[in-house]
């Protein structure tokens, strides 16, 4: 039997929201337990919903074997409908020696459009660890396709704030001392993946040079390829094969004595790429500034809102900063971008101190919205194929409106004391899939709902 929720909805106007008529959700994933600590991810793509399946990915809790602070689990899971509408799941233990990593290490997955699933993990300033699936929706095979770390290795990153890793790298995706892994699709389903990583890895710490990188997946070569600009580096910055004297790195956005945060890619009606990010002096750190933005509309030619074109890497003179919003303000760098009926982008920013808020760009204009107050500190933002807009905020709240100047109508509420809310719209069956966490961290779920 299909287990159902209803989401709880009230019919009267409050604080600007329009309280709507219940919908009820279908429980896809029943509250499973993960790690409280390793497995708070405010930034990764934790689930990818793949002709029917879903695919997940968490931090556990160890075994049992193992050394405390390295032994939790990334857990690979599968959920498939039987015949009689049920939701069964198998998993596979992907890596058993993840670091207990609060902000860090969590997993990123992705199907790519011929069915093989991909995963990048338990990093923090680290070589790749990235594996992709021997077969088509199988999760009981994988290549690894990263960089080798020993033990040893990963040890000194939890215990001793080491980060011993100065080569070039040589895994399947370009850069190393890599933090930060997102999956996202275009309209295509081509695969894109976007990262913190060190131009520079064998220098000092506060030389490396953490620039922010985006690639993309090429489904028939089965290789990843850079969409940045030429960036020299020599061995001096990095351990390169013996008797090179030079390489060329390919970072996206890039400023000396800055660190790039959170690349955000959201693709438009035309399949046009709309990025945003922040930056960071003086290290790395939680609070960031300079929220930033970039429009492709093919993935290699790179535009401000006003037309002009940038020259890749994107630096900190050239970044366009959202207008609107104030760039030396501080924000933490988790955010979520939509795309609006009319091809505008949206984003919704997290300022360090007030609540969430969102802005989008008329593209006609090349103007900024004021920015405006989230419904309930919402913190993601998906728009369907009708134009409406939906918010999702802990709670787990649910706000949906048909304008970028209309009145948040609450649709109701998932669940009891939900947070973390992660959300996939699928057009073709104008479904939404979300996943979520208890309000301790301990438990991950996911429910679907239909957009009536």
């Amino acid at each position: 039997m299909i287990k159902i929720l209803t989401l709880l909805a009230f019919y009267f106007l409050h604080n600007g929201l329009v309280f709507a008529a219940p919908i009820a959700t279908e429980v896809i994933l029943p509250p499973t337990i993960v790690d409280a600590v390793g497995d708070r991810s405010v930034y990764a793509s934790p689930f990818d919903y793949y002709k029917g399946e879903v695919f997940t990915v968490h931090v556990e809790p160890s075994d049992g074997s193992g050394k405390d602070g390295v032994n939790l689990r990334t857990v690979v899971r599968k959920g498939t409908r039987n015949a009689n509408g049920q939701w069964l799941w198998t998993s596979s233990v992907l890596e058993s020696r993840t670091i207990r990593d609060e902000y860090h290490t969590q997993a990123s997955i992705a199907v790519d459009k011929l069915g093989y699933i991909h995963v990048a993990y338990n990093m923090h300033n680290m070589p790749w660890q990235y594996s992709v699936s021997k077969n088509p929706g199988d999760i009981s095979s994988w290549d690894f396709r990263g960089q080798a770390i020993t033990q040893s290795d990963i040890e000194k990153v939890k215990f001793l704030n080491q980060t011993p890793f100065p080569q070039l790298g040589s895994a399947a995706i370009p850069g190393n001392q890599v933090t930060y892994p997102m999956f996202f699709k275009d309209n295509l389903g081509d695969l894109y993946i976007t990262y913190r990583y060190a131009l520079k890895p064998a220098l000092t710490w506060t030389q490396r040079a953490f620039a922010g990188g985006i690639a993309k997946y090429d489904t028939t070569s089965r290789l990843w390829k850079s969409v940045g600009g030429p960036l020299q580096i020599t061995g001096m910055d990095a351990q390169l094969a013996p008797g090179q004297l030079n390489a060329t790195q390919m970072p996206f956005a890039f400023q000396e004595g800055y660190s790039v945060y959170l690349i955000t890619l959201t693709f438009d009606q035309s399949n046009g790429m709309h990025a945003f990010w922040h930056w960071r002096d003086d290290g790395a750190g939680e609070k960031v500034t300079r929220p930033s933005y970039a429009y492709s509309p093919d993935g290699s030619r790179f535009y401000t809102s006003k037309g002009a074109s940038y020259n890749l890497p994107v630096n900190i003179n050239t970044a366009e900063i959202v207008a609107n919003v104030a760039p030396i303000n501080e924000y933490y760098a988790p955010k979520s971008a939509g795309v609006l009926v009319d091809g505008n982008p949206a984003v919704i920013f997290q300022p360090a101190s007030g609540g969430r808020t969102i802005t989008d760009l008329n593209k006609k204009t090349g103007l900024w919205s004021a920015s405006e107050l989230t419904p309930w500190g919402a913190s993601e933002i998906v728009v369907d194929k009708a134009g409406n807009q939906w918010m999702f905020a802990t709670g787990l709240q649910v706000f949906k409106r048909s304008t970028a100047e209309g009145n948040w109508v609450q649709v109701g509420q998932i669940g009891t004391a939900l947070g973390y809310p992660k959300v996939q719209y699928i057009p073709t069956e104008n479904l939404f899939v979300v996943h979520a966490k208890t309000s301790d961290g301990g438990k991950a779920t996911m429910v679907s709902f239909k957009n009536q």
